[in-house]
């Protein structure tokens, strides 16, 4: 039995390693490099598998040199957009030799470098000049699966009425539009939610008949109370989600008496949970007001905050306060933080001088007032698998056909020399 650790920050490998029983999966996926490093010296360790994105205070190298120190022995197997000769060539180095990428890697891959007992050793240069390695599997164990969508927890933070609300809900629609990801938004706000207004949907779900009052009858307050009453999963979600055009929303509470005497972190987390098993894109839309506990879990169990603010001295002074909170109380890894300005109408700020007021936070878009929503750029900074084209989906079932066609003319010609 082969004893393995994920950090992908996406359950997909890892729930389909926990169906064989030759593998030992040691713990969940997970989400950040410092909870690899808590565990990566668990005795017997056969293989890790890592994300070249994952979060945390390291590159992916200085990372993966943190590893070996502690463990030596395990085989590394990193899944990564992208990756230069230098790096790569610094990892065959440290003994990595299955460096895979995102785009093209499939379950099947992974599970085929897991299995492998000798280090890759022949290399082959493609097309497009980079280096991946062969390896040998048989057809039997290739099964078709689509390519690994890293997930993501994206929570929505910033100022008091800067528009973040606007703003998730436009990021799940744009998300939508670009990638076939299944994308959840969760109404956090637990004192002034309103996502269903701005999207115009019902707040409360379709086929949902619970006694419960009426100014608390939502899709949280509904999982909560499941919850509860231990009657809650991931198929029970399904039912409690609003479905609207690629997007599923878990509308939000606007009960001041039930946020303060029900809602609390644990029922935060099963809902989390249950989610992780269906979504890739899971947007969280919280409150400014940080002396509510959903703020602050939700940017705790985050991966990427997107952290909205207006390009002037006044809300660059609020910013600096929420900020402190967010990174000297709470803990949040400044990594993590991106900022979004909309711009106001007084006072504007260039970009580079908000870099200088918010020190190592990376600004990654401007809103703009008007239709002219600079959404592009900030979704660059997402790790999504975009749509495939009509082109690109023509080409792939050539070179499927291609490789059929040349496998039967190879077959006949062993076949003729017999």
């Amino acid at each position: 039995m082969k004893r393995v650790l994920t950090a992908l920050g996406n359950p997909v490998l890892n729930n389909e390693l926990r169906k064989y029983d030759k593998y030992d999966v040691i713990t969940e996926d997970l989400f950040y490099q410092e909870a690899v490093m808590d565990i990566v010296e668990t005795e017997g360790i056969d293989s890790i598998v890592i994300s070249g994105l994952l979060q945390g205070q390291w590159d992916l190298v200085e990372f993966i040199q943190q590893m070996k120190r502690k463990n030596s022995v395990a085989r590394v197997i990193v899944i990564t957009d992208e990756i230069s000769m230098e790096n790569r060539n610094l990892l065959m180095n440290m003994g990595v030799f299955d460096i895979l990428y995102d785009s093209e890697v499939e379950v099947a891959d992974v599970i085929a470098a897991i299995d492998r007992e000798e280090p890759i050793a022949k290399q082959v240069v493609k097309e497009r000049e980079d280096i991946s390695y062969e390896f040998e599997a048989s057809e039997e164990n290739v099964s078709y699966i689509t390519k690994i969508q890293k997930q993501e927890i994206i929570a929505i933070s910033g100022i008091n009425g800067v528009g973040k609300s606007t703003f998730a809900v436009q990021l799940a629609k744009k998300l939508a539009q670009k990638s076939n990801a299944n994308i959840l938004l969760i109404d956090l706000d637990t004192l002034n939610g309103n996502v269903e207004e701005i999207m115009h949907i019902n707040k409360v779900p379709q086929n949902v008949d619970f006694l419960m009052d009426e100014d608390k009858k939502c899709g949280l307050n509904y999982a909560v109370d499941l919850i509860a009453k231990n009657r809650f999963d991931a198929n029970v979600l399904d039912e409690l989600v609003i479905h609207e055009k690629g997007v599923d929303v878990l509308t939000g509470n606007i009960s001041l008496h039930y946020c303060e005497n029900v809602l609390q972190e644990s029922y935060y987390s099963k809902i989390l949970s249950a989610a992780k098993e269906k979504y890739d894109f899971i947007i969280i839309d919280t409150s400014s007001n940080i002396f509510l506990d959903s703020t602050k879990w939700a940017l705790q169990e985050s991966t990427r905050v997107l952290f909205l603010t207006e390009n002037n001295y006044l809300c660059m002074k609020k910013s600096m306060q929420l900020l402190q909170v967010f990174l000297n109380v709470w803990g949040i890894w400044k990594s993590k933080i991106q900022v979004i300005l909309r711009k106001s109408a007084m006072d504007n700020l260039e970009i580079e001088l908000v870099e200088k007021i918010l020190p190592s936070i990376k600004v990654v878009g401007t809103l703009r007032n008007g239709d002219d929503i600079e959404y592009e750029k900030i979704l660059t900074n997402i790790h999504f698998i975009p749509k495939a084209t009509f082109r690109e989906k023509i080409e792939k079932i050539r070179s499927i056909v291609e490789k059929k066609m040349s496998k039967e003319i190879i077959g006949k010609e062993v076949q003729h020399a017999n």
